[in-house]
């Protein structure tokens, strides 16, 4: 999402897809359009302009992240804008220590669950911050962009995570509950 332009790079959401469903695996996110057409996401080892680290397959977000995000920046901080693969609702903040270390996304009638390593937070690159501070083609000042890198950090602009090395790959879907499991097993 971040491109080449003439004036420098710019952070651009525009390419985001919203699909009915994510198939997860090891290498990374793989989605269908309603068209039929298989899709890998940026971060999956074998997309042929892979951004794949090793530790960033899959990203997720919060609404309630978003919220603040708008509250600060403006309303064109839409939900998703950051670009995570799974946006979750919810009314609270969460940050890493809130996550443990994995989370189990779960259908409603509990057919599937997915078992998800947490590896980190997402850390907000210059491009997004110019972005969410309506700076789009220009420098921010070295005290704005400090500001604006710290309040998107730490989790707000998103987290990190891998398929769990005993998960097999599986569906993800819109209404799917949520659960962080903390380090003693409970959730």
């Amino acid at each position: 999402m971040i491109i080449k332009t003439s004036s420098g790079y710019i952070y651009d959401p525009s390419r985001r897809l919203e699909v009915p469903q994510l198939f997860l695996t090891h290498q990374g996110i793989e989605a269908e359009t309603p068209q039929c057409e298989r899709i890998l996401d940026i971060h999956h080892a074998a997309h042929p302009d892979t951004h794949n680290e090793g530790n960033n397959t899959i990203s997720i977000g919060f609404i309630s992240h978003y919220a603040q995000m708008r509250a600060r920046f403006g309303e064109h901080m839409q939900d998703g804008m950051a670009g995570e693969n799974i946006i979750i609702a919810s009314e609270e903040q969460f940050w890493l220590d809130d996550l443990g270390q994995q989370i189990i996304i779960q259908a409603p009638k509990r057919e599937r669950q997915v078992v998800l390593d947490v590896i980190k937070f997402a850390v907000p690159c210059e491009e997004f911050s110019r972005y969410a501070a309506n700076s789009q083609g220009e420098r921010l000042p070295a005290e704005e962009l400090k500001a604006t890198l710290q309040f998107l950090g730490g989790g707000r602009r998103g987290f990190l995570l891998n398929l769990n090395i005993n998960q097999e790959p599986a569906l993800v879907k819109p209404g799917d509950l949520v659960f962080a499991v903390t380090t003693n097993g409970s959730s």
